[in-house]
């Protein structure tokens, strides 16, 4: 017998009444968009508005926006004064426009608003920079600024050089833990005369375009660039800490001498950068490197020392370290770390050993993705052996050379194929077939391993939470990279000569200089905005000149925000005003 049906309550109530329609069923009338009313007359001023009106030749408009807080900046370095000392060694500077001028220009506008060299003349007229810097905007045409950036080209490092020295002496700059990272800057375009731009490993995910290597240095605390290089495009970056160490002492030993008191600085970077002849470079330098060291690093002496150490020694060993991001999160969990000593062979078997100081540590969230990882890779070799079972027998899989070639090409650099064993071929009139068998053993002693890495340094201050805190300030540089790459818009370059490529790149890393010292300034100041906050904050910042009859000019200032008039009270410096 049917069970009877029994209305719902809720199914026998009528539907709700709109009570924007005075029937529900019927449907909205289309009704006709009406025009906005234009205005017929312009407003006529009256009263002193009438009269000003009256006594006004001429209104104009000019960006000022963060000039206010790069323009101090600039002063201090000493920017201008440090290019003419540099380019006019006999101290004749032009009357009309020195080359200083011209820079400041360059580097002003890859902050404000990075444009092609054929368009900053163009920018340069809607600014205020032509009344601060006493030219007109006519004068910083293309031509100029090229020939601006062939003569500073000789001079370029040395510039560099005065300014880091400016820069540490002034602002006081932490060199105690330094970080060191390339990027690679992509071209659109031949560029056949410029030897550095060449095909190489893109990080850009841009393997079809040519590319230079950029080489940075920067302090972890602020991530102030101290130190660059432009190198070919197609160079690695295991190649480079050598020269890299050599740029660095040769820097700081421009800088006043470090207390003997305080430790040496530390340089933090990527496991390709420590390499055997690096270590052995910092070992003979008052340098120490800190960062991950690669497995097969000493002949697999750090593979070794990462199975030595037994799993429950790592986790009574909890690490005080934990982000910034993870402060009050209640779910965290702790790294692990055992500290353990490590030699090391010298490139020079003449040498004795590299004593390094090792930190195995166990990361949760590295062991969660190293399984992952292990599981998806044996995954996918078991699909491509099963796919290939399915195959055997028919052509072109029927022959036992024909089959074991092609399991030869699938485990080629496969990351699973020390996990499986692989069989297949005939026996008397068996008939072809393939099958394989996972290596437990191999499975389970991957597993042991799971979240851990090797950290080495020579420093011997810093303790283990130290150790794992400075390794993690890698990220800084990279962060650094995307400012270039983005607001600060190093690429596309607009030139074409290599010189002129170099002398862009040049006027950027400045750039990036003034940027990290204003975020350093707002954080002094008692502020956590970001340097690219502060720029919008002062971004609408204008000046309106009102030009009247007996040539006389009254300046106003407009859009000026309370975030920027608080910040420049706080650091001391000019109010917007005095710009006008």
């Amino acid at each position: 017998m049917a069970c009877p049906q029994i209305p719902s309550p809720l199914a026998s109530r009528a539907p709700p009444r709109s009570p924007y329609k005075d029937t529900p069923s019927m449907p909205r009338r289309a009704r006709p968009l009406r025009p906005l009313p234009l205005p017929a007359h312009p407003s006529v001023p009256v009263g002193q508005a009438a009269a000003l009106d009256t006594a006004l030749d001429q209104t104009l408009v000019r960006s000022l926006g963060a000039l206010p807080l790069l323009w101090p900046l600039c002063d201090q370095l000493g920017l201008r004064d440090l290019v003419n000392r540099r380019c006019y060694p006999d101290g004749t500077v032009p009357e009309d426009i020195d080359l200083g001028r011209i820079v400041v220009i360059l580097v002003l506008n890859r902050l404000l608003a990075p444009q092609p060299l054929v368009h900053v003349e163009r920018w340069l007229a809607g600014t205020m920079l032509p009344e601060l810097l006493g030219l007109s905007a006519a004068q910083c045409n293309d031509d100029r600024l090229a020939r601006t950036l062939d003569t500073v080209l000789p001079h370029l490092d040395a510039l560099w050089q005065d300014l880091i020295v400016a820069a540490v002496t002034r602002f006081d700059l932490d060199l105690r833990a330094l970080c060191y990272d390339l990027t690679s800057l992509s071209f659109c375009g031949a560029y056949e005369e410029a030897d550095l731009i060449r095909y190489g490993y893109s990080r850009d995910h841009r393997p079809d375009q040519k590319q230079v290597e950029l080489a940075t240095t920067v302090t972890a605390a602020g991530g102030v660039p101290l130190d660059y290089r432009v190198l070919a495009g197609n160079v690695a970056d295991r190649t480079t800490p050598v020269e890299n160490l050599r740029r660095l002492r040769g820097l700081l030993a421009q800088l006043p001498p470090r207390d003997p008191t305080q430790p040496a600085p530390v340089v933090v970077s990527d496991r390709a950068m420590l390499t055997l002849e690096a270590l052995a470079a910092y070992a003979e330098a008052d340098l120490h490197p800190l960062g991950p060291l690669d497995p097969s690093l000493g002949d697999g002496a750090v593979r070794d020392l990462l199975a030595a150490v037994p799993a429950a020694e790592l986790a009574a060993a909890p690490l005080a370290y934990r982000p910034r991001r993870a402060v009050d999160d209640p779910e965290w969990e702790d790294y692990h770390g055992v500290e353990r000593p490590l030699a090391l062979p010298h490139p020079d078997p003449s040498q004795p050993s590299l004593d390094i100081r090792a930190l195995v540590v166990w990361s949760p969230g590295k062991a969660r993705l190293d399984a992952q990882l292990r599981a998806t890779h044996l995954t996918r070799l078991e699909d491509a052996l099963a796919d290939l079972a399915g195959k055997v027998g028919r052509r072109p899989y029927t022959t036992t050379e024909a089959v074991q070639k092609r399991v030869r090409t699938l485990l080629a650099r496969h990351p699973a194929r020390r996990f499986v064993t692989v069989a297949g071929g005939t026996e008397d009139a068996a008939p072809l077939h393939l099958t394989w068998v996972r290596q437990e053993e191999a499975l389970a002693a991957a597993a042991t391993l799971d979240g851990r890495y090797v950290l080495g340094t020579t420093a011997p201050e810093p303790d283990a939470a130290e150790i794992l805190r400075l390794a993690k300030q890698r990220d800084v540089p990279e962060k650094r990279f995307a400012l270039v790459k983005g607001p600060l818009a190093v690429r596309p370059l607009f030139v074409h000569k290599e010189g002129r490529v170099l002398g862009v790149v040049w006027a950027t890393m400045v750039a990036l200089l003034l940027f990290a010292l204003l975020e350093l300034q707002v954080r002094q100041a008692g502020l956590s905005a970001s340097g690219q906050t502060v720029l919008a904050w002062a971004a609408p910042l204008a000046v309106v000149l009102l030009l009247l009859p007996d040539g006389t000019t009254l300046c106003r200032l407009a859009n000026l925000g309370p975030p920027v008039a608080d910040l420049l009270r706080r650091l001391g410096w000019p109010a917007p005003e005095c710009y006008c």
